[in-house]
């Protein structure tokens, strides 16, 4: 014993079908735009990567600025000492006995 669609059933399945067309097309048009929201995120996160890494490199200058600062430090205090020798000596101070 076969059934037929009746007129009615044929207009509530093509109803059904009309409903589920339009939440499709918005589900597509919710993962368009969150596609683009996060290829917006990757290219943000990217630039904040490269500060990043930029400063790294910056903290090896001044860490390599810091090592060299304490020798120098030393040799321009030796200097000094040097220059305010020759000036004593040169100028006639003698130094207290």
């Amino acid at each position: 014993m076969t059934e037929w669609a009746t007129r009615e059933d044929i207009v509530r399945i093509d109803q059904r079908l009309d409903r589920g067309d339009s939440r499709f097309d918005k589900l597509e048009e919710q993962i368009k735009t969150n596609t683009e929201l996060t290829k917006k995120s990757c290219e943000d996160t990217g630039e904040m990567l490269e500060f990043l890494r930029a400063m790294k490199g910056a903290f090896k200058v001044l860490n390599w600025i810091g090592k060299l600062a304490k020798p120098l430090a030393a040799i321009v205090a030796l200097g000094a000492a040097l220059v305010g020798l020759w000036t004593a000596v040169k100028g006639g101070v003698m130094p207290p006995r």
